[in-house]
């Protein structure tokens, strides 16, 4: 950690009180004026001098802040490595009015990177790539899927069986309590495709429409939901209605409804080349990070703990809403795994080493091969991210577009340094 001990001179922060009372006004209700209109007396009236140089403070800190960095890695750090790892901590040590202000800045610093010859590991996995091969089971089973998707669904009135698309209300009850998303009205699902629970579909075989059961069902002890893994639930489930799906034939006739084709044999040649596609993308992808990984094995670098420390919050966060999608509370999870967030932490240590050496290997290779995504790639990246996260606007308006705009600029980077790397096998 380095730290930056500051004086600025009374003139250079008073500068900035006009703008300082604008601000805090724009945030506070003045009796009289509209917000930001007050005059710079009935503000400081109103919140007190001090509030006043603790937000001029913050905005001097903010002008200079980056000027002052580059002015100590000039001066201090000449012919040396200098990257900060996190974003600079700013503390305030003196401030009062006509005196001079007093900040001290707090770096970590990245230690410099020894890599080793990436170009030459990078080829030793590249002839590691496997040739993709799609096999008539892969085409066939495709297009059976393909098939059932337009399956013509027909009402019945008997009961239901395996392959019938069916329409349920259910709940489930762990003793006298709820399980939280354990209820459902109207749910669809195809019958016998093992989408719930093992023994849930079939209870509902023979049932008509109408109909209403109940029934306990013994969960396994390694069930993918935490929450109700090993338990005993008991269900009430009504059917509501029972459907048969005619599946049409896989023919001529069948391509012909799909648009684009004329024969079956088209539609067969239209389902390998995108099952080639997706194995390629999978065989990239592993490619890839068996290159980065090779590469980080062999790098040298000390890493700050502070960077540790916040990947190791990053990978709390993930888990947090993972369990949120699950409908769990993190406490709750926390506790039926029997961890706590300090465990976790010390068990992830390796995996978040890791993650940090393979970003930083890919950045200073990236600084050493002079590779930069565009402002047109970078776009891309933030417009895949968003069509991914299916982001609203008021989400949009809310995150700091800075911080997501260097992210995504790391993304498009990191492509082009695997680019790079792929185009030398």
């Amino acid at each position: 950690m380095l730290a930056i001990t500051v004086a600025a001179p009374y003139a250079g922060l008073e500068s900035f009180l006009p703008k300082a009372a604008q601000e805090v006004s724009e945030e506070t209700e003045i009796d009289g004026f509209r917000k930001g209109k007050a005059p710079y007396e009935v503000v400081r009236q109103k919140i007190g001098e001090f509030k006043l140089l603790e937000e001029a403070a913050r905005l001097y800190i903010e002008q200079n802040l980056a000027k002052i960095i580059e002015e100590v890695r000039t001066k201090e750090f000449e012919g040396q490595s200098f990257e900060p790892a996190l974003t600079p901590q700013v503390a305030i040590t003196k401030l009062a009015p006509g005196e001079e202000l007093e900040y001290k800045i707090t770096l970590a610093l990245l230690p410099p990177i020894e890599l080793p010859d990436y170009r030459t590991i990078s080829k030793e996995v590249l002839v590691t790539k496997k040739i993709s091969e799609v096999s008539a089971k892969e085409i066939e089973s495709s297009l059976r899927w393909l098939c059932e998707s337009r399956a013509k669904l027909v009402t019945v009135t008997r009961g239901a069986k395996n392959g019938d698309r069916v329409e349920i209300d259910f709940s489930a009850l762990s003793g006298d309590m709820k399980i939280e998303g354990g209820q459902s009205h109207d749910h669809p699902f195809v019958l016998g495709q093992g989408r719930f629970l093992p023994g849930f579909e079939d209870q509902l075989i023979a049932m008509t429409a109408g109909e209403e059961k109940e029934f306990r069902v013994n969960v396994p002890a390694d069930w993918r939901e935490p929450a109700i893994a090993g338990k005993v639930l008991e269900f009430k489930a009504k059917m509501k209605l029972v459907q048969e799906r005619e599946i049409p034939a896989g023919n001529d006739e069948f391509a012909k409804s799909l648009g684009n084709f004329t024969t079956i044999k088209e539609v067969e040649e239209n389902v390998r080349d995108g099952l080639k596609m997706e194995k390629e993308v999978e065989e990239r992808e592993r490619l890839r990070i068996a290159m980065a990984s090779a590469i980080a094995d062999k790098t040298r670098i000390e890493l700050p703990e502070a960077l540790i420390e916040r990947e190791l919050e990053k990978m709390t966060s993930e888990l947090e809403e993972s369990a949120r999608r699950m409908g769990l509370k993190f406490e709750d999870y926390l506790g039926h795994i029997k961890k706590t967030s300090q465990s976790l932490k010390q068990e992830w240590r390796p995996d978040a080493t890791r993650r940090l050496k393979i970003a930083l290997v890919l950045r200073e290779i990236a600084k050493r091969e002079g590779i930069q995504p565009s402002n047109e790639e970078v776009q891309e990246a933030v417009n895949r991210a968003n069509e991914h996260r299916l982001m609203s606007e008021e989400g949009l308006r809310t995150i700091d577009r800075q911080a997501f705009s260097d992210y995504h600029r790391g993304v498009a980077r990191n492509e082009k340094v695997f680019q790079f790397l792929e185009n030398l096998g």
